[in-house]
């Protein structure tokens, strides 16, 4: 018995001493995120074609991503409503790359015949923020006026879209 006892304790000795690897250990990390500000988009100026007179031929005129307005000879452009090319202020952050999309075309309604105006899209596709998070899309068109158009206001809208890369 007294064997026995001394095995026990010699055991017991052994499962005290055993060596620091089969005690536990950890450590901690950190989480983190950095959330950039919410890119927004908006209106600086509307496009504007101006007063047009028609012809008995089609014709268009242009607005240029400047603002300037050109028409071939089967329009006469008259002065009055200020020609201006359609811009937005795009802000978000800083140096970040977005995507921006344009649509191909916008249609305008009005008292006569639809009229579409092909916009320009030079400046869709990839683009980044500058330093202090802003871009400026200037968005100009190409206006299809119909042979004798009928008289009256034509308006229509489109969308400039941009999303962060």
């Amino acid at each position: 018995m007294n064997i026995r006892n001394i095995a026990l304790a010699a055991a017991l000795v052994a499962f005290v001493a055993a060596p620091g690897a089969a005690k536990a250990a950890s450590d901690s990390a950190t989480a983190s995120a950095t959330i950039a500000a919410a890119v927004t988009v908006t209106k600086q100026s509307d496009l504007q074609f101006g007063l047009i007179s028609p012809t008995a031929t089609a014709g268009t005129v242009t607005i240029s991503n400047t603002g300037t307005r050109t028409g071939n000879a089967n329009v006469v452009l008259q002065s009055g409503a200020t020609p201006t090319k359609a811009s937005f202020l795009v802000a978000g952050a800083a140096s970040q790359a977005v995507t921006v999309t344009i649509p191909s075309t916008a249609n305008l309604t009005g008292p006569g015949t639809d009229m579409v105006a092909t916009l320009n899209q030079t400046l869709a596709g990839a683009q980044t923020l500058d330093g202090s998070g802003n871009f400026t899309v200037d968005v100009g068109a190409t206006l299809a006026v119909g042979a004798s158009q009928a008289a009256g206001a034509y308006a229509g809208s489109f969308n400039v879209t941009v999303v962060y890369n």
